[in-house]
């Protein structure tokens, strides 16, 4: 009867240690693997905009802006197929004078494989080229293949930890594990759940009013956030007397 007893106590711990249970002759045991990845994508998306009262010279300031930024984003290492337009259009509306006022937007995306010195180098440009009326957001996303090898090694590891719940449940019982019955995979909502995880959009009006409002790297505005990855698996193990 202490022996009975003994047994009993030992298996309650276990359960409330590893959250699994008993069924007739299986042991159904769960396994949790979390990890954190940093992208190795990542993107600007710039806007420029141009305002004139006639339409060709709105047309003309902005052209000439978008090369100039362009030309900057080859010089320091991007390549044209880097650059894609997203967004070119003209619109106009009524000034504050009455009078028609074109406005001529272009957004221009790059993306590249994470490199933090060419988004140092693309601050750097930034704060000492003239560029006006430039918008610019920061995203860095965790391509598909990442994300295939990191949830491959979840699961392995997943794995290994419902083995151990099972066993140590096994021993507390004086059983042993025959064969596995059953095995079902729930992937658990993960931290920061969108894959493309913006960061505070970063306007460049005037120069020399950046200078004064930046810190001294791009870091501090161009921040790479680590994604958490989590996979559980749930195990049920056919048991048998030692």
């Amino acid at each position: 009867m202490k022996k009975l007893f003994t047994i009993l106590a030992l298996l309650l711990l276990t359960l409330n240690s590893f959250s699994q249970n008993i069924s007739g002759n299986a042991i159904t045991a769960e396994g949790i693997s979390k990890t954190k990845v940093k992208p190795d994508l990542a993107g600007f998306s710039i806007t420029i905009q141009k305002r004139n009262l006639v339409e060709k010279t709105s047309i003309k300031e902005l052209n000439e802006e978008v090369e100039k930024l362009q030309n900057l984003l080859l010089r320091i290492g991007f390549t044209e197929k880097n650059i894609k337009i997203s967004e070119y259009k003209v619109s106009n509306n009524e000034n504050n004078n009455d009078k028609k006022e074109y406005t001529t937007t272009n957004t221009l995306i790059v993306e590249f494989n994470l490199d933090y010195k060419l988004i140092e180098a693309f601050y750097q440009e930034i704060q000492n080229e003239n560029l006006k009326d430039a918008e610019i957001e920061f995203e860095t996303q965790v391509s598909e293949n990442l994300e295939k090898l990191t949830r491959q090694k979840l699961v392995k590891s997943a794995i290994e930890d419902a083995k151990n719940n099972a066993e140590n449940i096994a021993n507390a019982l004086e059983v042993k594990l025959v064969n596995v019955k059953q095995v079902s995979k729930y992937t658990m909502r993960d931290f920061d759940s969108a894959s493309m995880m913006k960061v505070s959009e970063v306007k460049f009006a005037k120069p020399m009013m950046a200078r004064e409002q930046f810190q001294k790297t791009s870091f501090d505005k161009f921040e790479v956030k680590e994604k958490e990855f989590e996979e559980t698996i749930t195990i049920v193990y056919e048991i048998a007397k030692k």
